[in-house]
């Protein structure tokens, strides 16, 4: 079983951290967002399991007055950063499932990456259908089942070395949660069953700007991996990272996300 608490705790440790991760997951959530039935402009939208806000930011430059709801403490106050370039949203920490939310009380919701974390995507669908108004857009992404990038097993192999070991959490989130909206008949079917009429995209979105250090500072950044890499002391850090590069090699592929966008408009 997948115990929420586990993962909020590791994202909540995460926080600031998630500054490499952000690069990529900044265009990610602009791309989604573009996916939009609905234009967001004028619109109380509610961006889903938000982390550090990249969907609340990309919700805001398409005109709407973005919320930012998560489990993780310390990821909204990193979405509240000062030094962003947007007027930080208002926050709400909170569960998916359960949403302290009035029904049809929103303009929209944005669940970029998020409803993949959870082993009932279908009522987390429910939820956000609840809360949003009729006419209302929903635009939710997920990971495809072929997303993958040599960095991932290079930097593993090198945390690995370094005595780190994969969470119970993590290990029950690739194996129970992730695989439920992975491809789209997985992601149509969720969102039939939560009675939705939906259609489902898929993208493939490229990096090439990624250095071989970029890519290694992204998946070190991870939530899965940024409370054991915090702990590391200076000279082994540089080792892990010195390791991973080499694993991974000079001739490394651009960096292309394989993404699934799940979009519906609420009756």
């Amino acid at each position: 079983m997948i115990d929420p608490a586990s993962i909020a705790a590791a994202y909540d440790a995460t926080g600031r951290r998630w500054a490499a991760p952000a690069r990529i997951y900044d265009r990610l959530a602009e791309e989604a967002v573009r996916c939009s039935p609905v234009p967001l402009q004028g619109r109380l939208v509610l961006d889903l399991g938000a982390g550090t806000g990249a969907a609340s930011k990309a919700i805001a430059g398409h005109g709407g007055r973005p919320i930012a709801l998560d489990p993780a403490h310390g990821m909204l106050l990193a979405a509240l950063d000062p030094r962003g370039a947007t007027t930080p949203p208002t926050t709400v920490q909170a569960d998916a499932l359960d949403l302290p939310l009035r029904t049809g009380s929103l303009g929209g919701v944005v669940a970029a990456f998020s409803l993949n974390h959870l082993t009932d995507p279908v009522r987390g669908l429910r939820e956000a259908a609840r809360v949003t108004a009729g006419g209302g857009p929903l635009v939710v992404t997920a990971y495809a089942a072929d997303d993958d990038h040599p960095v991932k097993a290079a930097t593993v192999a090198a945390l690995t070395a370094a005595g780190w070991r994969a969470a119970p959490w993590y290990m029950a989130l690739q194996q129970r949660a992730m695989p439920l909206l992975a491809t789209p008949d997985r992601c149509l079917d969720a969102a039939r069953r939560a009675g939705l009429d939906a259609r489902c995209d898929s993208l493939r979105i490229a990096f090439p700007e990624l250095s071989a250090g970029d890519l290694v500072a992204w998946r070190l950044g991870m939530a899965q991996h940024a409370p054991f890499v915090a702990g590391l002391d200076p000279a082994a850090l540089e080792q892990v990272k010195a390791d991973a590069l080499d694993r991974l090699g000079p001739d490394h592929p651009t960096l292309v996300r394989s993404v699934l966008v799940l979009t519906a408009v609420v009756g």
